[in-house]
């Protein structure tokens, strides 16, 4: 019992050092502190029960607990050491990142960024704290595993196992992360409230339905520019037109983030006849994403979004970057953001130039020689003790330690 509970200490404190400064996981020391922190609990409780022996065998259900609930972000860190997967997790980390950073500096209670990993689910999608992980952990009851996950510490994002090779695909990510900031830093509120301004009362229930998704658009348009809409628009071409969802319809959904383009100052999106936008919902667009974009964000300072996010001062290098990777030039550095940008647009301006000349491979090498080494956020300014402990004891008590 005492080597079995050891191995788990040992464990942690093995994820501890690979992420120290200078270790191969050290862009990721925060979440993994964040974690280790919450672990502790269980692990304390547990500890006196080594001496009974007459508690072992329950001992021993509970220690493999702990292990499914620690599986759920070790299997996501582990990928990093596979070379096949190492480099795509990377840049994906550190695109998300740069998406998220801008909101997390502006806000007064900073968090752990996501953690990005491959999902055999056909879209991305983005699990943030407080939010059910469902089958994830198959060894809790339904019951348990969601009281469980909704006070585990960090963040997660789930990528489609073949995006790896398509890279526009990668921009919707910036969707994902509009989910997490909007949940990290309390937005709802602010959002009900300008949606509601913005449409006609007999509609402001669907757009309240549609809230989250909506918001997500218009940051992931801010964060990528107009190789946001484009990928989105290839993305969700084939989706439902129905307004029943979750979702906008396709249509509305193009429509609302080419409206957010123009109303940072960029062009949008070339209008799509696959895609055409009627009904008063349609109508709704423009309002809509203007009213999110200017805000007020108390929040945030009391600023419009684009003080937040704005991908416009970068749109003219993420262009000229586009046609450097078409000709086979050499990239300038630039943001991780950029860069994915620029392999959009390329993508869409000639999509078989793009495969002859590995675009996707060039773009991965120049973003990874844009991340400076060191951790990425300070346990200081991020880990929250208290939190984490929480999260701790809600682990220990639906496990039934106690």
């Amino acid at each position: 019992m005492r080597a079995k509970f050891g191995g788990l200490e040992a464990e942690l404190a093995s994820w501890t050092e690979l992420s120290r400064a200078g270790g191969p996981l050290e862009k990721h020391h925060t979440q993994v502190a964040a974690i280790v922190a919450a672990m502790a609990v269980p692990i304390a409780e547990l500890r006196p029960r080594l001496d009974d022996p007459g508690t072992w065998a329950q001992t021993e259900r509970l220690l493999i607990r702990v292990h499914a609930v620690l599986e759920y972000f070790r299997s996501k860190l582990m990928l990093r050491f596979v070379p096949a997967f190492r480099d795509y997790l990377a840049m994906a980390d550190q695109y998300a990142w740069e998406c998220y950073l801008p909101a997390r500096q502006r806000a007064t209670v900073p968090r752990e960024p996501p953690l990005t990993f491959f999902s055999p689910d056909t879209t991305p999608f983005a699990i943030p704290r407080g939010a059910s992980y469902r089958g994830e952990l198959s060894v809790l009851t339904e019951g348990s595993l969601r009281a469980v996950v909704e006070r585990l510490p960090v963040p997660v994002i789930g990528i489609p196992w073949f995006q790896l090779k398509h890279l526009p695909d990668a921009m919707v990510l910036a969707h994902e992360v509009g989910h997490h900031v909007e949940i990290d830093f309390r937005l709802t509120p602010t959002l009900e409230r300008l949606v509601s301004a913005a449409v006609p009362v007999e509609r402001a229930q669907v757009w309240r339905r549609w809230l989250g998704e909506v918001f997500a658009d218009v940051y992931g348009a801010l964060a990528g520019g107009t190789a946001f809409c484009g990928a989105l628009a290839d993305f969700v071409a084939t989706g439902p037109a129905t307004t029943d969802g979750a979702y906008p319809p396709p249509a509305i959904r193009v429509a609302l983030v080419t409206e957010a383009l123009r109303a940072s100052g960029l062009p949008g999106h070339p209008p799509d006849d696959r895609l055409p936008v009627t009904g008063p919902y349609g109508q709704d667009a423009g309002p809509v994403a203007a009213a999110l974009v200017a805000g007020p964000y108390p929040e945030f300072g009391d600023v419009p979004l684009t003080h937040v996010i704005d991908f416009a001062p970068q749109q003219d290098v993420a262009d000229r970057t586009a046609e450097r990777l078409l000709r086979g030039h050499m990239l300038p550095a630039t943001t991780v953001r950029t860069l994915l940008a620029a392999a959009a647009i390329a993508f869409a301006r000639d999509p078989l130039r793009y495969e002859r000349g590995d675009v996707a491979d060039v773009v991965v090498k120049a973003a990874l020689a844009t991340i400076t080494a060191g951790i990425r956020a300070t346990p200081k300014a991020v880990h929250g003790g208290e939190r984490d402990q929480a999260a701790g004891r809600a682990i220990l008590d639906l496990l039934a330690v106690r």
